[in-house]
């Protein structure tokens, strides 16, 4: 069927079969002998989601005949092949691409059987590492689906240009390029859903997780759940999706409700979803790091690693070394974290191999030329284009077209201007005005209650001494990419001066705020930075949280908010770094002085006016008073009255 060469990750597209039988597993062996062929490669893919040990016999028992029609070898090769990749056991399927692809060459080959064969031929061989040869087989049928309007075909070769560009090369935002284009067709073809309908709708969300666009994540696995409860046999993709909602949850830091949920994804994948399992157990390490339990975390990651090593699950093997490096980083294992880290970037490098990367520039340019979902049902209406024969239209229109280059020109230099005067030369974050106007017009645009998070890293100018002014501009820009890669699509994160961050979350509450800054104070913590080759170092920072405005029900201003942040950022330093502090103010508290209030905010607590928390118990007495000096004046009368 042509739904089988559907594939983000690998894994995930053994789901895609037209119907899921209902042959309890027991009896699939005792069926499989009394039933038509066709049935029997029916029910070897329909059992793949649930028992893949038993569609392996069924594959095997298939293919030991003497003869097979060739749509039933086809089918019955692409069962056995996916079925071992389920099971980590790569190495078996040599030799089925070969014989895949002289089946099509036999008499009684179709054109969806054609199609089928060089799908999965492409699959297994990008899963066994030989890119080029996956590359021109996907071209290939690529060309013959566009030749032939053949809609499925397209879906196909679109969604294999997605499997490469996030497995093989890591780029999640290519791959869901490729998958949203591959929806919109999908969409055009106007049919009830379908197990290939939840695998695209699965696979954007997968690489919109990827990107850490968790809302438009949940979107997607919503849309694909909600057709995997309307088919049967599904229960990987939806086990997954368990994981996945799960992951967001802790990114979230809802930890306890992500503890269950992939607690209760891994009790299945454990012996049903090999690949699954590696991402759940992953994922659990994540939730250990976060709750301070690096020894665990790391006894996750390295049972998670052993299991991708094991089945060549290029992808998980990739992200396995950043749990690692993350889990032996919070155990002060320092040179374990840079082997881990070497071994990433080397592993990183692999992926962008020239002759590949060629390969596949030259069929995302096919692919982007020639399939156009909006034209899928259309007939295309080739006209000549009339020559414009009067020289007075012809001169006119070069005129015009002069004119409005320069104009989009001078435009795009203003534009290019306008950039440069909002945005931190160093690290390309929006500065400080930029951030400020940025706060006013969401303000504007009625925003309800943001939180404000000022950080700073800890003992950054003895950092800059000793580095330089070179090495200090790496560790600044370090931490902006960190701090961008670690919040939400539509928080704000800009550099506020010297070594100070501001990150602003809107529309939230001061539980979540405090989740969020232990979530930045802590991947700054995690954070090796190497100044110089074979010279990494780590970091702490401070945060300081208060809401915007700072008391509820009140317009509020913006210097107040920033003050208080400021007032909590004091203490988290007072406090002895690598902590946060929140200044979160209540509606009964907005008539008071706010001098007074940022001067003793524990008094403050206790009129109700603000609450305060921390990461550790913190210091929020009145700061010392400076110690009285005497005048010069004062001090010479002193003197001569003692002469």
């Amino acid at each position: 069927m042509n739904c089988l060469s559907l594939v983000r990750r690998s894994l995930p597209a053994l789901l895609c079969v037209a119907v899921a039988l209902s042959t309890p597993p027991a009896q699939a062996q005792r069926a499989g002998a009394g039933m038509p062929l066709v049935a029997q490669v029916e029910q070897c893919n329909a059992l793949l989601a649930s028992t893949p040990e038993t569609s392996l016999q069924i594959a095997k028992a298939l293919l030991a005949r003497p003869t097979l029609p060739t749509s039933v070898e086809i089918g019955a090769i692409a069962c056995l092949g996916m079925g071992l990749r389920s099971q980590g056991r790569l190495e078996e399927t040599a030799g089925l691409p070969e014989r895949l692809l002289a089946a099509v060459k036999h008499s009684d080959a179709t054109a969806e059987d054609t199609l089928r064969a060089r799908s999965m031929a492409a699959h297994l061989l990008l899963w066994r590492g030989d890119q080029a040869q996956a590359l021109e087989l996907t071209r290939t049928f690529l060309d013959e689906s566009v030749r032939t309007r053949d809609v499925h075909g397209q879906i196909s070769a679109l969604m294999q240009i997605a499997m490469i560009r996030g497995d093989a090369m890591g780029d999640a935002q290519g791959a869901l390029t490729y998958l949203q284009k591959a929806a919109a067709l999908s969409e055009h073809l106007r049919r009830p859903p379908n197990p290939g309908d939840m695998l695209i709708h699965y696979n954007v969300g997968y690489a919109l997780l990827s990107m850490q666009r968790y809302e438009e994540a949940q979107t997607a696995f919503d849309r694909a759940a909600a057709i995997g409860a309307r088919l049967s046999g599904q229960d990987l993709l939806m086990h997954r999706i368990t994981s996945h909602r799960a992951e967001i949850r802790r990114v979230r830091g809802e930890l306890d409700q992500a503890q269950k949920g992939l607690d209760q994804a891994l009790a299945w994948q454990t012996t049903q979803d090999a690949q699954g399992r590696i991402i759940t157990l992953q994922r659990l390490a994540r939730l250990a790091l976060d709750r301070d339990q690096a020894a665990k975390g790391l006894a996750l990651a390295e049972q998670a690693q052993t299991l991708a090593d094991s089945g060549n699950f290029t992808d998980e093997i990739r992200h396995g070394l950043d749990v690692l490096g993350d889990a032996h980083t919070l155990l002060g294992q320092r040179q374990q974290a840079l082997q881990v880290a070497r071994q990433a970037r080397e592993l990183d490098q692999a992926r962008s191999k020239g002759d590949t990367l060629n390969r596949l520039a030259k069929l995302q340019a096919s692919a982007e030329r020639r399939i156009a979902p909006a034209e899928v049902n259309a007939e295309q209406d080739l006209g000549r284009v009339r020559v414009v024969r009067n020289s007075a239209v012809a001169a006119l229109l070069a005129v015009l077209a002069i004119a409005a280059f320069l104009i989009l020109r001078l435009r795009r230099q203003r534009r290019e201007l306008a950039a440069l005067s909002r945005t931190d030369a160093v690290t390309d974050l929006p500065n400080r005005h930029e951030a400020e106007r940025l706060l006013g017009d969401a303000r504007a645009s009625g925003q309800r209650r943001s939180a404000l998070l000022l950080l700073e890293i800890d003992d950054f100018k003895a950092l800059n001494d000793r580095h330089g002014q070179a090495g200090g501009d790496a560790l600044l820009r370090a931490v902006a990419r960190c701090l961008h890669s670690a919040v939400d699509r539509g928080d704000l994160v800009a550099r506020w001066g010297g070594a100070r961050f501001l990150v602003a979350r809107h529309d939230t509450s001061d539980a979540a705020a405090q989740a969020l800054a232990n979530h930045l104070r802590t991947r700054i913590e995690r954070l090796l930075v190497e100044i110089r080759p074979g010279q990494p170092i780590t970091l702490s920072a401070s945060l300081g949280v208060a809401p915007l405005p700072l008391f509820a029900d009140q317009s509020g201003q913006l210097d107040d908010s920033l003050r208080a942040a400021d007032r909590a950022l004091q203490t988290a330093h007072r406090s002895g770094h690598n902590a946060w502090a929140s200044l979160w103010g209540a509606a009964i508290g907005m008539e008071v002085d706010l001098h007074n209030l940022l001067h003793d905010p524990t008094e403050a607590q206790v009129l109700g006016w603000v609450t305060l928390a921390g990461s550790r118990p913190m210091p929020w007495m009145p700061p010392r008073p400076e110690p009285v000096r005497p005048s010069a004046a004062a001090t010479e009368a002193t003197t001569g009255q003692r002469g």
